[in-house]
């Protein structure tokens, strides 16, 4: 019995050694956790411009096989989940989401999807270096047309929008004389830009061809 007790004793971890571990453990952990934090960023941030792309192609798409115009709504509103928005507070508001319609013969909108939500975190950049399709000639922010959207719980009709069409030849209504053309941007909004005309060190932007209604993406940095 003594043996086995001296033997149980030995093969014990002593606090300097269990110390030694866990400091081991805390700096992996350091050099890990801003590492996978900025995975989930351009994860996000890839979602985020897939889903783009792909709506506003679609949405050219239906123009063009239906023959009719179709309206792309781009919503800016507060998320309540997020600290320092306030949903009665449009100071607070950011663009984040946008939805499809189909225009009708009478002048209705009628939508063709649900609201496409980018993930949590992502927002379009509404500076009007980076966003000429939310801050560019002619583009007006309307008030809210529809409180039953499928916002977060508690905005309601406390959001606005700006919008633009496809026509149905393609090609759209903005302006062909906007300078430096049409498109946005988008980032992860904690991810601030490096200047008043530099956006962050990674974002995605989406071009728009006002006349032939084609899109092109530039994103210098994926992750």
């Amino acid at each position: 019995m003594k043996k086995a007790t001296s033997s149980k004793l030995r093969a014990a971890f002593s606090l300097v050694e269990l110390l030694v571990v866990i400091t081991i453990i805390a700096i992996i952990a350091g050099f890990a956790v801003p590492a996978v934090t900025g995975i989930m960023r351009g994860s996000a941030l890839t979602q985020a411009s897939q889903l783009l792309t792909d709506q506003l192609s679609m949405g050219r798409q239906l123009a063009l096989s239906k023959n009719r115009a179709v309206e792309v709504r781009i919503y800016k509103y507060a998320d309540p989940e997020v600290p320092g928005e306030i949903v009665a507070t449009e100071s607070t508001w950011k663009f984040r989401a946008f939805q499809l319609f189909e225009v009708t013969e009478s002048g209705g909108a009628v939508p063709v999807d649900k609201v496409q939500r980018f993930p949590d975190g992502v927002v379009m950049n509404s500076g009007a270096s980076f966003s000429s399709l939310i801050a560019g000639t002619g583009q007006t922010l309307r008030a809210a047309a529809n409180k039953d959207l499928k916002l977060p719980r508690g905005v309601e009709d406390k959001y606005k929008y700006v919008s633009f069409r496809f026509r149905q030849d393609g090609s759209t209504d903005l302006l062909a004389t906007q300078a430096g053309g049409w498109f946005v941007t988008i980032n992860n909004m904690n991810d601030k830009p490096a200047g008043p005309t530099v956006p962050p060190a990674n974002f995605f932007t989406l071009q728009i061809d006002p006349v032939s209604g084609s899109t092109k993406a530039f994103r210098p940095t994926a992750g």
